[in-house]
């Protein structure tokens, strides 16, 4: 066993110190998001960040670990404070600076960002603490005392007169909506349901006006799940998205609904806008699909089988003269079968995934060198490409090998497939905190921000790339559903015509209570 490093933050229970955690602790107490970036690594990925990090942004832990910070930055033109962020990186120099941030949700904060570096004996910039403060409503409050003022005065001045029509809007608003909506107190009274509600689940108007939402259908509504969301909206006070109850009991029988809850404040008192959407129908289709799909693929496996193995048989039993042209058909042949198979294997692993049956195999072997392997592979294929491999990770790790060497081909061959002209595809290696890191970086056609999450999604194309590299979309969900299988994440940092970087994190340990990988 070699020691793993603590001035690396691989903070293992075997190196933990009572310094360290004490220093962690206050870390994780003070209310200020921290984050440490290693200066070691290409591209400076984040290696520790405290709770308040992940209270300020939204996003976990695991999320965050092997990320540069930018990630925060969406697609915002902040090109000012970038270039005092790089000046300052570049020159070893602190800095400090507000810049538009985005939280997971998407919802914008102005962050008021510290960066401090950290210099070894020999005056080697290390790492880099940076230091995040949400100051959105310091930034915001005069503007919005000047705004609220005039809204203020507008109000008070048009109050009597637009009463009544402000109560037909609203009326006509909520009538227009597709979705079922219902306007409740803070006691969680129903005041106004719109023609939807009562049109989906068969319910009169005055059957529900001034019920306790669990009183709705004689108390029918009163269900585990339907407590459960209420006592949220009588505790939070805040918004509440997409709250799913599957086979939820209606007069016109049990549906699946979907929930969102919306919290509006008054001077002295709140109401609740609570949305719902009956995505019954919606189900049952995706459901209808998924079965296809299991269906089509196993049945297109058995022919596909047969097939093969004629093949292989016919170009066995060819005898020594036969034709050329006859050789080169079956070779092609051939390759057009196992083409097709890659993708009866793919729809199969889609179908198991939508389905809940995949599961993974979990067993100890040498991270590294399955890494090493696979690009050995591909060397022997793929001739005019050229694979440099940097860095190192772990040498071992206790997963399904073979599920990730499944992601690694997909997102080399992805590489290979979309970098027609400069085929040079660096493949990087590292060890982060108590996480292992793989980027893959190619200098292709790159993937547009807008598209940059819906790649990950199931049999999501980019028009633009389908028509010019037809495929089916499912190689990087597949992908990305094995990497959350082992508890990490994936995604892709790109700009269209400078090629794409596909990254993923691992966790050392899947649970607290799970044994921790450790090099050998």
């Amino acid at each position: 066993m070699k020691q793993i490093d603590e001035n690396k933050f691989s903070f293992s229970a075997r190196t933990y110190n009572r310094e360290l955690d004490l220093l962690l602790t206050a870390l994780d107490t003070t209310k200020v998001g921290v984050v440490i970036t290693d200066c070691s690594q290409p591209d400076y990925p984040i290696v520790y960040c405290n709770k308040a990090f992940e209270e300020l942004t939204g996003y976990s832990r695991n999320e965050v670990i092997g990320h540069n910070c930018r990630f925060l930055q969406g697609n915002d033109d902040n090109e000012e404070q970038k270039k005092v962020i790089k000046t300052a990186l570049h020159l070893g120099q602190p800095c400090e600076i507000e810049i538009k941030n985005y939280k997971k949700d998407g919802s914008l904060f102005w962050n008021q960002l510290r960066l401090q570096p950290i210099r070894d004996e020999e005056n080697n910039v290390t790492y880099y603490i940076g230091v995040q403060n949400d100051v959105t409503r310091l930034k915001l409050t005069n503007q919005q005392l000047r705004v609220e003022k005039l809204k203020v005065k507008k109000t008070l001045v048009e109050h009597d007169n637009n009463l009544s029509e402000d109560e037909g809007l609203l009326t006509a608003v909520i009538d227009t909506v597709r979705d079922s909506v219902l306007i409740l107190t803070e006691n969680l009274h129903i005041i106004k349901v719109n023609r939807s509600f009562l049109k989906t689940f068969h319910i009169a108007e005055d059957e529900v006006l001034d019920q306790h939402i669990l009183g709705i259908d004689n108390g029918k509504w009163n269900t585990m799940g339907l407590q459960n969301l209420a006592e949220q909206l009588s505790s939070k006070k805040t918004s509440i998205k997409d709250y799913l109850l599957e086979d939820f009991p209606t007069r016109v029988g049990k549906k699946v609904l979907n929930f969102d809850a919306h919290f509006i404040s008054h001077t002295t008192n709140a109401n609740i806008i609570l949305a719902i959407s009956d995505i019954t129908e919606l189900r049952e289709l995706e459901k209808r699909k998924d079965d296809f799909l299991s269906t089509a693929s196993h049945e297109l496996k058995t022919p596909l089988t047969a097939i093969t193995a004629s093949l292989q048989l016919t170009q066995r039993m060819l005898p020594p003269d036969a034709s050329e042209t006859l050789k080169g058909t079956l070779n092609k042949t051939k390759s057009y079968v196992d083409k097709l198979e890659h993708l009866v294997i793919d729809l199969l692993d889609a179908s198991k995934i939508k389905t809940g049956r995949i599961e993974l195999t979990k067993q100890a072997f040498d991270f590294d060198a399955m890494i090493l392997e696979v690009v050995d592979k591909l060397r022997g294929k793929y001739h005019d490409n050229h694979f440099e491999v940097q860095g190192a990770a772990s040498n071992y790790y206790i997963g399904d090998r073979l599920r990730l060497e499944q992601v690694i081909l997909n997102l080399l061959t992805n590489s290979i497939k979309f970098s027609p002209v400069n085929r040079s595809i660096n493949i990087h290696l590292s060890r982060l905190s108590d996480f292992i890191k793989v980027s893959i970086t190619d200098y292709g056609l790159g993937v547009d921000h807008q598209y940059q999450k819906k790649i990950f999604d199931s049999f999501y194309r980019v028009d633009e790339i389908q028509k010019q590299y037809p495929g089916i979309g499912v190689g990087l969900y597949i992908s990305n559903q094995i990497i959350k299988k082992h508890k990490g994440t994936l995604w892709v940092e790109s700009t269209i015509g400078e090629g794409a970087t596909f990254s993923f994190t691992l966790p050392l340990k899947y649970q607290d209570h799970d044994k921790e990988n450790y090099d050998m």
